[in-house]
């Protein structure tokens, strides 16, 4: 069981965007075309749990849209399950959701940091961030920079 499982979402909501990624190393990044939220998760069974049971309430869906959302999700997650963060499945889940929000990204820290897919490069450069490689100074100056962007400025 995940921390966040039983939990309220507005109380765990936060959780998965804090994290370091570089612990935590499989990310997501969803949209309402207005607002992109990155998150991080251990594996990707609780990437694809999260996406089943979290991630449709914080793009406001509530009681039979939720239910109808997550038994749609539940094919495409299984097979995110079973074969890992394709692209084919990106694009069906994406299907489902298209109406609320999209999944714009998933994949690995790495990759994020390296900017090896267009959608990397185009969130690090898009946030001033200079992409890296395998080097812990890199690393770690990206991970603080997304953490900056989820808790705002400090004073």
């Amino acid at each position: 069981m995940h921390i966040w499982e039983g939990q309220n979402f507005a109380d765990v909501d936060l959780l998965v965007q804090r994290r370091d990624p570089r612990r935590f190393t499989i990310g997501c990044a969803t949209s309402n075309g207005e607002t992109v939220i990155l998150q991080w998760f251990r594996n990707v069974p609780e990437i694809a749990q999260w996406l089943r049971r979290m991630e449709p309430q914080r793009w406001g869906l509530k009681g039979p849209d939720l239910i109808r959302i997550k038994a749609e999700l539940e094919p495409v997650l299984t097979g995110v399950d079973v074969h890992g963060l394709d692209e084919p499945s990106r694009q069906a889940h994406n299907r489902v959701t298209a109406t609320y929000y999209r999944t714009v990204w998933w994949g690995d820290f790495a990759t994020l940091a390296s900017a090896a897919d267009d959608w990397s490069s185009r969130f690090l450069n898009g946030h001033g961030l200079e992409p890296c490689g395998a080097d812990s100074h890199g690393l770690r100056r990206i991970a603080e920079a997304l953490r900056q962007r989820v808790d705002g400025p400090t004073p």
